[in-house]
């Protein structure tokens, strides 16, 4: 608390003393001490974008019934569920309310879910239906690939392109697998310096940093790029699947490309390809950012005789599942994806209100993910209403980003309690997407049960998919998703 005071009072300052020099509430150049709110509040102004007035917390005729304080001792951490929330409820779910008034909802209330239906991705815009290949790669896919990214997910700048890349590839050891001592691989550090001629001033320069395993010998092989970080890089069954198979594993930390905070948007590779400027309200967020940096493993491995660029897969969890999903939706180099546990904004529907939804991204700690102009999307369809919310209207959602996958393969993980990424929504996103596989030739996801059987791999379509029983982790999924894309590759 004390923290987010001060920066509300440096923030206060910075546009205070703006206003009396130009008459602008911020200055036209980021100033070097620019922080998160500084930057939400810019963006926000560009779109001449608001928060409502609302009352306290506890007064709030719309706070879902039967909650409780986390911490009675201090009610300033928020709410759980209580024993009169919803049948069921196991007394652990976070419920928060989004600055524009929206509160989280985990109960399966047809009226709260808004009612929720997916949009039909064979429809174009003007109400043509798509009968065809050709007319899906012709018109519907540019035309949702165009909105996704400029309205939610953000567009990636030309000038990111021409950024040269100079990669060293340096050998660090070889080890053996634990299960089977005589499977010897290789460690590698991968690091491409990223030129800053378009800016030299930048004051952190990105870097793609990155550790590999390979066979030991090996050459031309399958590559797996884990989006993660330096702090979450080790878990042991994802070296055993690769290397076992005979592939390689890729793990970029995407923090060094571009940080997880809204502080860092004039800084790293988004303040650099914007010469350290404010973005603009369809200007690429972290999600793409961190994408671009696989698309630059691609371009090395397209050099390097150890690796098969042809046969690429990228994966990632949470966080890292949405960049997972929204890198393979934009890479067509990409062969295959799997997305674990990614919530809204990744394989969980953002129109459908339950567990984390759309206004609970655009968060002081998460809103950088996104293109600004995704807040033109949030707060209630009406002024002074709740429900229904402007989301609601929004032509596309994420089954779009997984149908731009299309006809690739795609593997969706899941987990039976984990809530907040709403596993019954992610499944209904690949049943709305395999529409899309199916008009390509594909299969799209195969499921013959009324509705997935927790620990049942579906594994027989274009569309993985697999809903653990547990919580929120990648690693029980991984041995499906490697037999899964072993097909593909033999």
């Amino acid at each position: 608390m004390i923290k987010t005071s001060l920066l509300s009072i440096a923030a206060a300052s910075l546009f205070t003393a703006a206003a009396a020099q130009g008459g602008n509430l911020f200055p036209e150049f980021p100033p070097r001490d620019v922080t998160t709110e500084m930057d939400r509040q810019q963006m926000m102004h560009q779109l001449g974008v608001t928060f409502p007035d609302l009352p306290p917390a506890d007064e709030d005729p719309n706070k879902p019934s039967g909650l409780k304080y986390r911490d009675p001792a201090d009610p300033g951490r928020g709410y759980n569920d209580g024993d009169g929330y919803a049948p069921g409820s196991p007394g652990t779910y976070v419920v928060s309310r989004s600055d524009f008034g929206l509160w989280v909802n985990y109960k399966d209330d047809p009226e709260l879910l808004c009612p929720y239906e997916p949009i039909d991705l064979l429809t174009m815009f003007d109400g043509t239906p798509v009968e065809s290949p050709l007319q899906w790669i012709s018109r519907r896919r540019p035309e949702l690939a165009g909105f996704c990214f400029r309205e939610i997910w953000g567009v990636v700048p030309e000038e990111a392109d021409s950024l040269s890349v100079d990669w060293e590839t340096e050998f660090s050891s070889v080890l053996s697998l634990e299960d089977a001592p005589d499977v010897r691989y290789e460690e590698w550090f991968l690091k491409g310096t990223i030129g800053t001629s378009l800016y030299p001033e930048i004051r952190n320069r990105p870097e793609i940093n990155a550790r590999m395993f390979i066979p030991e010998g090996a050459t031309n092989v399958p590559v797996v790029v884990q989006l993660s970080t330096a702090r979450f890089w080790t878990h042991s069954v994802y070296v055993q699947e690769c290397i076992s198979r005979g592939w390689a594993l890729v793990q970029m930390d995407c923090y060094a490309i571009q940080p997880d905070s809204g502080e860092f948007l004039t800084d790293y590779l988004i303040g650099l390809v914007n010469q350290g400027n404010w973005r603009k309200p369809e200007d690429w967020g972290a999600l793409q950012a961190w994408g671009w940096g696989v698309t630059r493993l691609i371009d090395l491995f397209e050099t390097w005789n150890r690796t098969d660029a042809r046969s690429v897969a990228v994966t990632g969890h949470s966080r890292f599942g949405k960049g997972a999903l929204v890198t393979m939706a934009a890479e067509p180099r990409l062969a295959a994806a799997y997305i674990s546990n990614s919530g809204a904004l990744g394989a969980s529907p953002i129109r459908r209100h339950f567990g984390q939804d759309f206004e609970s991204v655009l968060t002081r700690a998460e809103y950088h993910w996104l293109a600004g102009n995704a807040f033109k999307w949030a707060g209630p369809a009406e002024e002074g209403g709740y429900l229904p919310r402007k989301i609601a209207s929004l032509p596309v959602d994420t089954h779009a980003l997984l149908a731009l996958c299309a006809p690739r393969p795609v593997f969706i993980g899941t987990g039976t309690e984990d809530y907040w990424a709403d596993p019954d929504g992610t499944y209904l996103n690949c049943v709305a997407a395999s529409r899309v596989y199916e008009l390509l030739g594909g299969s799209g996801l195969v499921c013959h049960d009324e509705m997935p059987i927790p620990d049942k791999a579906y594994i027989d379509g274009d569309i993985g998919f697999r809903n653990h029983i547990g919580g929120h982790v990648d690693y029980l999924e991984w041995p499906w998703f490697a037999e899964w894309w072993q097909k593909y590759l033999d």
